[in-house]
């Protein structure tokens, strides 16, 4: 089997560069008894379509496999990711002749040689089109003219392909749900997890974990901005404040470029007035709140590693990646207990309504005093992230391809 693979996201930070990676993992292992070919399609410079995220060069590994060919184009100027994808692909698409093509972000091709499937991540640009603007128009019209063409439409959680079928609308029987999968390696996790890891910086000339003593850690994930008002970052700041313990701190991590715009949408503006950056940290003025620079993927895996426990007070998610990365670093989890995430994390986490501030405050509390609860939750954490290998993905995602060419 042939397939093309367009994965835009292949080489930079958040959630949907991880679920690039980790497919094509899954996929390259998977398939290659099978006999499946790959061409992955990429934007040379993926910094023009995201100027905001930071770059991950772990992709360049995956890419050496055997049965992997890659192709790096120039991106056309004007065109975005949530048009239609003809302009940019089509004629490579001829050219390599695939049985399948896939693409991993939202939209797909209108005139589509071979058979098509696409990833949707979330329902957010239907549920929310004033957040999204422009975007949520233009995914509406390019869903219009690609949608008789789109064989399946992958989905990374039930409650995702709920939501996408009743507000697109769009038939069920045309969808599959594809889990995401932690593509990290064991010894990267390992590596992150080691105590004398703990000493290292985590960016040049920055801090190290140990710098911070006890800490909340709060992922924020997406580098985009509506995906961050959709955090909760700010409830949950306000909940650690209401924590007992003076000497505990809270440290957000995001995949963006930290900038005044940026705090504005993860502290309330008292905070922000208050706190100062130091070092490309911003402090709160008491230093009990960091906000840290973008992360490599490593160090990021060590800062959560590390922590007490993992805050993750989120509104809406499509799957939520946090919530299995603080499984397979044996982190306790505290969420939102709201879309995808209940479905996730079934009883390997704390859920907590996102609306209820004292019920966050209280979970941080219990987590931080009592070691039975945290180490059962790690025990959970650890059995359920057996759901979410990248072999349980690749050959999910097998069978999708497998199906749509019989």
């Amino acid at each position: 089997m042939r397939v093309v693979m367009f994965l835009p996201h292949l080489g930079v930070t958040g959630g949907l560069g991880v679920h690039c990676r980790a497919l094509l993992e899954a996929l390259a292992t998977c398939g290659e008894d099978e006999g499946l070919k790959l061409d992955v399609i990429c934007p040379d410079q993926p910094r023009k379509l995201f100027p905001l995220a930071g770059l991950d060069d772990t992709w360049e590994a995956l890419v050496r496999r055997k049965n992997l060919n890659l192709h790096l184009i120039k991106w056309p100027e004007g065109l975005s990711l949530a048009d239609c994808l003809d302009e940019a692909l089509l004629g490579l698409v001829k050219k390599l002749q695939p049985e399948l093509f896939y693409a991993s972000y939202y939209t797909g091709l209108k005139d589509s040689p071979c058979p098509q499937a696409i990833t949707f991540h979330d329902a957010g640009f239907l549920e929310f089109p004033d957040v999204f603007g422009d975007t949520a128009s233009k995914r509406r019209q390019t869903l219009a003219l690609i949608g008789p063409s789109v064989n399946r439409l992958l989905c990374v959680s039930s409650d995702a392909r709920d939501r996408i079928c009743r507000l697109l609308p769009f038939a069920a029987e045309r969808t599959e749900v594809v889990w995401h999968a932690l593509y990290d390696a064991p010894a990267t996790l390992e590596k992150a997890m080691e105590l004398s890891a703990i000493q290292e910086p985590l960016w040049a000339g920055g801090d190290s974990a140990a710098d911070w003593g006890d800490y909340i850690f709060l992922p924020v994930g997406a580098a985009t901005g509506f995906n961050r008002v959709r955090k909760n970052v700010p409830l949950g700041v306000r909940a650690f404040r209401a924590v007992s313990n003076r000497k505990l701190k809270l440290v957000i991590a995001s995949t963006g470029t930290l900038n005044n715009a940026m705090l504005g949408q993860l502290i309330d503006p008292d905070e922000q007035r208050e706190g100062s950056f130091e070092r490309g940290i911003w402090h709160s003025g008491d230093d009990r709140i960091l906000i840290l620079p973008n992360l490599d993927r490593l160090p990021f895996l060590r800062a959560m590693a590390h922590a007490k426990a993992v805050l993750y007070p989120t509104r809406y998610e499509g799957f939520g990646l946090p919530s299995i990365e603080a499984m397979a670093l044996g982190t306790p989890l505290i969420a939102g207990n709201a879309t995808s995430v209940p479905e996730v994390v079934g009883d390997a986490g704390i859920l907590v309504p996102p609306d209820d501030q004292s019920g966050f405050t209280s979970a941080m509390e219990q987590v931080f005093e009592d070691r039975k609860l945290r180490e059962a939750l790690v025990a959970r954490g650890h059995e359920r992230l057996k759901l979410f290998t990248p072999v349980r993905m690749g050959r999910r995602m097998l069978e999708v391809f497998q199906g749509l060419l019989k």
